[in-house]
């Protein structure tokens, strides 16, 4: 059973990879010190990210490695939260945007190997503190000096400040900076240039002012405030993609016009999205692992039973098998996402590879809130992992773009039907309802879908008709639409489990593993339980009955729940949660207590 469940979570090559990265993660620099300061705190995780890139001995950028890539990304974030960020900022988000718009590109071979020897970390400087998460409406400037054929890189005011990149700790920086491009006093549109932030000594570049920002309490991280004040940027370093421009300030661009040239520029994200759904599925494995391993061993001596593990009681049983549910499910969405392949860039895959960011961040969000409220009081020490794993899952609500911008734009090029059509009506009969299985799982997800499309799209062709504003009508849809692409996200969702659990080759597998996520949909579908009854899709005995469904499920799940946990494939020794132990007590106490006999009466 245990290879059929770890089959669902990594591909084969994935083992070797495992094999070095646990040998590098087991250096004493992975440590977990207290008492450190904040900037103590971040400097280590620039020595770990360093030690780790010394070990790799990378040849070529890790973003060619796709495999690899992926792998380290799930150690980094299983390790340390905060090294995961620096791990995609810099070889993600940095390398990926020099590789799509700057790629094959000879005169960059000095930027692109000082990143990948890492003599200089890389940084991704998009968002600005007065546009809130907007990337379209970049400010900062890159002005074209073409009497010395450089540009100037400016900002314009304090709303067009830098924030938040993670650029406070004095190492050597580089950034790709975007900026409008202004040449002959025409915005041309938003471009990527590669900007040298700190010196070899880790100090401001001329013309580059720095504010580090307090790191938070659940995810120390180097934020800063960025600005430039006239920055000399050579020609070549300008990520032209395609684009020419002449000593004369003649410009030509194959994207067209600026608009179309500021949205290929934002498909750069992707890159982090990617990166965020693989870092975010592992500490949602570990965390439900940790929970569901503890759970076993932690006894509790109730008014009903004396001196039973916490998990034979159904109300530990419902969220830690949910959690345990939604860990699998994030688990089979990443390795649908982290393919050896690069995927073909799209109006589809860019939709696709967001809305599953939003999804596999709320499930890692619920598992690892789950996991700390579970284990009681030992859930909210740093120890366990738990707080750790919740900050990551925190800060992506709004990193690597706004999870609520990043579901209304899904439903706008929904409803305008981009690369899109809305599911067919197979909505499932009441027998089909009762066995609930698989395909009646897609067929109600898909018939919410469709509904919720045919309803929006109505919407706003009856608003248009009656002359509403743009702004108008899609304040009165913001709410539907964003359900349109929450039911859109949980269609894919289900599709790829689906398609997981019939890759099962063991009949008994295949029904421990249905089971388990069953009990995901059960939860999706409760959460909306009154709009499937108000569309007949549900009667009201189904709904009743939805809590004692839950009770079924977790009733024959139980008896296989540590094999489970372990299937999900964490490295425990990297995790070093203490509760995760059959003695947890021991791994807790060892070394702090004498322990002495009891003194009987």
């Amino acid at each position: 059973m245990h290879s059929a469940l770890t089959a669902l979570i990594h591909d084969p090559a994935y083992a070797q990879h495992a094999k070095q990265l646990g040998e590098v993660f087991a250096d004493p620099v992975f440590d977990r010190p207290a008492d450190l300061s904040d900037s103590a705190r971040c400097a280590l995780t620039y020595r770990r990210l360093k030690h780790l890139n010394d070990r790799l001995g990378l040849a070529e950028p890790l973003l060619e490695d796709r495999e690899r890539l992926f792998a380290v990304v799930e150690y980094a974030a299983l390790a340390d939260p905060s090294l995961f960020y620096a791990v995609f900022l810099h070889h993600c988000t940095t390398m990926g945007a020099i590789r799509d718009f700057g790629g094959g590109r000879e005169d960059l071979a000095d930027v692109v190997r000082s990143l990948v020897d890492m003599d200089s970390i890389g940084a991704l400087m998009m968002t600005e503190v007065g546009r809130g998460n907007s990337n379209a409406a970049i400010r900062t400037e890159a002005v074209y000096d073409a009497r010395r054929e450089e540009f100037v890189l400016r900002t314009p005011d304090a709303a067009a400040v830098k924030f938040p990149p993670g650029v406070s700790t004095p190492v050597p920086r580089t950034a790709v900076v975007s900026a409008r491009l202004v040449a002959d006093g025409i915005d041309r549109g938003l471009f990527f240039f590669v900007v040298p932030i700190r010196d070899a000594d880790g100090q401001p570049c001329a013309g580059v002012r720095i504010a580090p920002q307090r790191p938070t309490a659940m995810l120390p991280l180097d934020c800063a405030l960025v600005s430039f004040d006239d920055v000399r940027i050579p020609f070549r370093h300008w990520l032209r993609d395609g684009a020419t421009l002449t000593p004369a300030g003649e410009f030509t661009d194959p994207a067209g016009d600026a608009l179309t040239r500021t949205r290929r520029l934002l498909s750069v994200i992707r890159h982090a999205w990617e990166a965020a759904i693989t870092g975010l599925a592992a500490v949602s494995r570990a965390s439900a692992a940790v929970s569901v391993r503890h759970a076993h061993h932690r006894r509790t001596s109730g008014r009903h039973a004396a001196d039973l593990p916490v998990i034979a009681y159904r109300n530990q049983q419902r969220p830690l098998f949910g959690a345990l549910a939604a860990a699998y499910v994030a688990g089979i969405v990443a390795k649908s996402v982290a393919t050896p392949e690069k995927p073909a860039v799209s109006a589809r895959t860019i939709r696709t590879t967001s809305l599953l960011k939003v999804t596999v961040d709320r499930l890692a969000e619920r598992v690892t809130v789950r996991g700390r409220q579970a284990a009681g009081a030992l859930g909210f020490f740093a120890d366990s992992r738990h707080l750790d794993y919740q900050g990551l899952a925190h800060s992506f609500s709004t990193a690597a773009a706004d999870n609520q911008m990043m579901l209304l734009d899904g439903a706008l090029t929904l409803a305008a039907g981009v690369e899109y059509a809305p599911p067919v009506d197979e909505a499932p009969d009441r027998a089909a309802r009762d066995r609930f299985t698989p395909d009646v799982w897609t067929a109600l997800a898909g018939a919410r879908e469709r509904m919720l499309h045919a309803e929006l799209t109505a919407g706003l062709r009856e608003a248009t008709a009656a002359g509403t504003s743009s702004l108008d009508m899609w304040n009165e849809h913001n709410a539907l639409a964003e359900s349109l692409s929450e039911a859109h996200a949980l269609s894919l969702v289900l599709g790829t489990v689906r398609a997981a659990l019939e890759s099962v080759d063991e009949p008994a597998t295949k029904a421990v593993l249905t089971d388990l996520c069953a009990l995901y949909v059960l939860e999706e579908i409760a959460a909306h339980d009154g709009w499937y009854l108000a569309n007949g899709l549900l009667d009201p005995d189904e709904v009743r009955s939805l809590p004692q469904r839950v009770n079924a499920l977790c009733q024959r799940v139980a008896p296989h729940a540590l094999e489970l946990a372990d299937g999900l494939d964490v490295p425990h020794e990297v995790v070093g949660s203490p509760i995760a132990d059959a003695d947890y007590v021991h791994a807790l106490t060892s070394g702090t207590v004498v322990a002495h006999p009891v003194t009987k009466a």
